[in-house]
């Protein structure tokens, strides 16, 4: 834990090769929606609806990104530690690449259910639920 891979624009793409890229590098998520938003930003920088910016640029973003990191008091072996701040960089994947946000039930379902693997381990999974509609979610 706490190892930093360096050079991803996004948490993602390797700015000085922008065809290799890494799924799921950030912890502390909901790796399933993530990995989804990751998978359909990289398809759209390799089909071209998606013009990645300069490597220079990438690189620039990526160093601003870890100064306001670090800034912000986060130690920088937790650079791809996500935790709430999961869904706005799923959003902004979906902004950039043009294609559909999450729903906000997932990020309602999943803030709701995480305490609960803290407190009780053994049976948090056993629980169950129902998607309402796009924001609401029911026990079962």
């Amino acid at each position: 834990m706490g190892q930093v891979v360096d050079g991803l624009y996004l948490h993602l793409i390797h700015a000085r090769f922008p065809t290799m890229s890494f799924i799921g590098i950030a912890k502390k998520v909901c790796p399933f929606p993530l990995f989804d938003r990751q998978a359909r930003f990289i398809v759209a920088t390799l089909d071209a609806r998606l013009t990645l910016p300069s490597t220079g640029h990438m690189l620039d973003a990526i160093r601003a990104e870890m100064d306001a990191s670090v800034a912000s008091g986060k130690d920088p072996r937790h650079f791809h530690v996500f935790a709430g701040a999961q869904w706005t960089y799923n959003d902004r994947l979906a902004t950039m690449a043009g294609f559909e946000p999450l729903l906000p039930v997932i990020s309602n379902l999943y803030e709701s259910v995480c305490p609960y693997h803290r407190y009780n381990l053994r049976h948090y999974r056993s629980q169950s639920f129902k998607i309402v509609d796009r924001q609401t979610f029911v026990k079962i």
